[in-house]
């Protein structure tokens, strides 16, 4: 099994959308998003303020952390995801 790990963050952070999310459920436009951590609840979630956001019309949001990434974070993580042959879709 490859390495497991888990994101968490705090109050305050800057976070993007995972590279290594997919959304088989939702169908919008893999950009990059920008968005704020405002509420922390038990078991990785999170309440995301989005300063443009994934679903239309839909600025705040819960979120899991696995699904997140901190902004600063983001290009090592893509990087990673490449280096070791990861499906990943371009955002």
């Amino acid at each position: 099994m490859g390495r497991v790990y888990r994101r968490t963050f705090v109050v305050g952070d800057l976070v993007t959308i995972a590279p290594d999310f997919r959304n088989n459920i939702l169908d919008f436009d893999f950009e990059k998003y920008i968005g704020i951590i405002i509420k922390v609840y038990e078991e990785n979630e999170y309440i995301v303020r989005w300063t443009n956001s994934p679903v239309q019309s839909l600025y705040a949001g819960m979120w899991n952390g696995d699904h997140l990434v901190k902004v600063e974070n983001y290009q090592s993580e893509y990087d990673e995801i490449k280096r070791n042959h990861l499906h990943i879709m371009e955002i």
